[in-house]
């Protein structure tokens, strides 16, 4: 079989357990005659770079060769550009049989997007993620805001990778639960697969008595604030041996804005300088192998944990391992047998276990290495992971299931789901709400007649048109196949919509102001999705500004709670099942100042009638200087909100703390313009004069390069 994987890290640039498991996975499937290939991207190249390097091909890419970085943040950008990259190779040389993804940062999104929207290179992809270490979780535990954007739109990206899965894996059973307990989990199963390591020979250790190794960066998702709170209480009872942590300083700890290294050495300084706590840093994987493995005891204390490859590594090396019960390493250890678990929820338990291990003879340590050793070679080896995966792969091949029901990140709940009945015919009605607009109408008529579905009806409602020239040129429509003009005295949008859209004798429906134009393919892409999904009720695309702005503003799925805080879609530009729209989503003409199509998209998804959008510009918004956009004010605003909240109170109280959350964090709805951005309510890198694009790449430069990010962290503090 032909094998892609995305990753984000591999070696060398990366040795990470991400990097690790694409490494070991991929020679595993190179080993049992399998085609793979490793898409990496890659900051600084102006091409591609492809290498064949231990019979893997690696594809280098740089995160550049769409325009996406314009108008996304980082990561979403990063999403996209994977996305078109793959799709630039299945071109070119057919799909893959499988392709794998990490479901961190949400790097598959978009590829699962275009696979589900129907797009014509991605409709047959087979997509596994296995998870690994998603933000939505790690953050919560590393005391960074959840809800502060772009991290929640990144941790919303990665919940959907799962959901969207075609397979989806998980190396533990402890991920599953945890991932449960932040996301839906309706109609999502994950097989429970190991990750794979390469396993060496046991070989006869010496063991430095009472060398206390703990191997782990620090950071507090790796337990470091526990396990320095424990010895100290134990450094302060007279307790005489030195703690060694191998691993990385550098991670920032956001709530007190240094670095972990930072607040250790201050925190810790007079253990550090009498010899009890040696901060030994990176090492070298030569170097850490020295250490751990004549250690007598090594501690892993993470908070959560997926699959620490440290651990695997360690119990190969025939170590005796203490490890906490919080995360998937706990599932590698039978307490007393193969190592030691210790609950962070039971006092003492950690100082009870330790002080059994250092008591152990030389004699009991080394039997326990070697029960380690051999569960490892039993679970872990790549010829039995292998087995696992290939079957289940194997079962979803042989019997690939259609999906009926778009995997929203929440699940519907049945809310007056009645069948409806209506028109049996394919038919699109184009309803254009008109008022003196006669030096755009044409322009407009033309773009929808261009468009290649082939049944289409135009109606024009004329809202009382004044201008005699806006008048008189209706008449040109008139007589077109078609189109049908409707007059009506001017009563406003709202009403003017809803008159077309009872007019409308099509099974589909969409709106278009009669300034604006629609891409060739866009509803043919809009109605084929709304055939897909029996729970896809309209669908959106991306905007791509003309006239007085040449930009891109791309739209999301919208889905609460996010959807009640900040309108992630143009709803004018959408595309219905009209009966839906004349059932739940009809423009309320009370919002005289505007809003009412995000008041729709708000009605129709309080009853489950979701939506979704093309992730591509195939609808073109005119900027204009007199357009009504530019005299809503602040004040007209905020009257708006007011007035969509109390009517839709229950659906708003249903997601009130998360809701609190978002505002919190981030600041009014009203100033958000992008999720996957910074919001200017968010100092970022404190106060620095740049913009929040150019603070996620260096943030990003800052990860891959310790020179970077020692720059970045001095700039930080010194504006703190």
């Amino acid at each position: 079989m032909k094998f892609w994987i995305l990753t984000t890290e591999y070696p060398p640039e990366f040795g990470g357990g991400i990097g690790t498991y694409v490494s070991i996975a991929a020679r595993m499937l190179r080993d049992k005659g399998h085609s793979v290939t490793v898409f990496l991207y890659q900051m600084g190249i102006a091409s591609d770079r492809i290498s064949i390097e231990d019979g893997i091909r690696i594809i280098r890419f740089p995160p550049t060769q769409t325009n996406a970085s314009k108008f996304l943040g980082f990561n979403a950008a990063l999403s996209y550009e994977y996305a078109k990259a793959i799709e630039k190779y299945i071109q070119k040389e057919g799909a893959p049989d499988i392709l794998e993804s990490q479901e961190y940062h949400g790097i598959a999104y978009y590829t699962q997007q275009f696979k589900l929207l129907g797009y014509e290179s991605f409709k047959d992809l087979n997509i596994l993620i296995t998870c690994h270490a998603p933000s939505f979780i790690c953050l919560e535990y590393n005391h960074i805001p959840v809800y502060q954007l772009p991290y929640y739109w990144t941790g919303l990206m990665e919940k959907s990778t799962i959901k969207c899965a075609d397979i989806l894996v998980s190396p533990s059973y402890y991920f599953v639960e945890q991932a449960k307990q932040r996301m839906d989990w309706t109609d999502t199963r994950a097989e429970v697969i190991p990750n794979p390591i390469d396993i060496p020979d046991l070989r006869e250790q010496s063991i430095n008595r009472n060398h206390i190794v703990c191997f782990g960066k620090l950071s507090p998702l790796k337990g470091s604030f526990e396990l320095l709170r424990y010895f100290k209480e134990l450094w302060d009872n007279g307790f005489e041996h030195p703690l060694h942590i191998i691993g990385g300083t550098e991670q920032i700890f956001h709530p007190e804005g240094l670095t972990m290294g930072d607040i250790v050495k201050e925190k810790y300084a007079r253990y550090i300088e009498s010899g009890l706590l040696v901060l030994e840093g990176n090492l070298s994987p030569e170097k850490a192998r020295a250490k751990v493995i004549n250690a007598h005891v090594v501690i892993v204390p993470s908070t959560f944990d997926n699959f620490p490859y440290t651990v695997l590594e360690a119990m190969s090396w025939g170590k005796v391992l203490l490890v906490s019960q919080s995360g998937g390493q706990s599932e590698m250890i039978e307490d007393g047998f193969n190592g030691f678990i210790f609950d962070h929820d039971k006092p003492r338990e950690f100082h009870q276990k330790l002080e059994l291990i250092l008591t152990l003879s030389n004699k009991e340590l080394a039997q326990i290495g070697k029960r380690a050793h051999a569960s490892i070679k039993e679970k872990y080896a790549p010829d039995v992971i292998y087995n696992q995966k290939i079957r289940v792969i194997q079962q979803y091949l042989a019997n690939k299931p259609e999906r009926k029901h778009f995997p929203f990140l929440e699940s519907a709940v049945p809310v007056n789901n009645k069948s409806q009945s209506g028109p049996q015919n394919e038919l699109l009605s184009v309803v254009i709400p008109y008022y003196n607009m006669g030096d755009y109408i044409r322009d407009c008529v033309r773009s929808v007649l261009n468009a290649d579905y082939p049944e289409m009806e135009v109606i024009i409602v004329n809202d009382g048109s004044t201008e005699p020239n806006s008048i008189s040129i209706l008449k040109e429509f008139e007589d077109i196949p078609n189109v049908k003009v409707i007059h009506k005295k001017n009563e406003g949008l709202s009403i003017c919509r809803n008159i077309g859209a009872q007019n409308a004798t099509g099974k589909y429906l969409a709106f278009l102001d009669a300034d604006d134009m629609v891409a060739p393919d866009y509803y043919s892409k809009a109605i084929r999705t709304l055939r897909l999904y029996d729970n896809v009720h309209f669908v959106g695309t991306w905007i791509k500004y003309f006239g007085e702005s040449q930009d891109t503003w791309p739209s999301f799925n919208p889905e609460p709670p996010y959807i009640l805080v900040h309108n992630l879609v143009n709803s004018s530009s959408l595309v219905y099942k009209k009966n839906t729209f004349l059932e739940f989503g009809q423009n309320d003409h009370k919002l005289v100042y505007g809003m009412e199509d995000w008041d729709s998209v708000i009605s129709l998804i309080s009853q489950n009638k979701g939506g979704v959008v093309l992730p591509e510009p195939l609808f073109f918004y005119r900027i204009r200087k007199n357009s009504m956009a530019r005299a809503f004010t602040h004040t007209k605003r905020t009257y708006l909100y007011r007035l969509i909240s109390q009517k839709h109170a229950t659906f708003y109280n249903r997601y009130g703390h998360e809701i609190a959350n978002i505002l919190n964090q981030n600041g009014s709805g009203i100033y958000i313009d992008n999720p996957t951005l910074e919001t200017s309510f968010v100092s970022g890198l404190n106060g620095l004069p740049i913009s929040s694009k150019m603070k996620e790449k260096i943030k990003e430069l800052a990860k891959r390069n310790r020179h970077i990010r020692k720059v970045a962290y001095t700039l930080y503090k010194n504006f703190k």
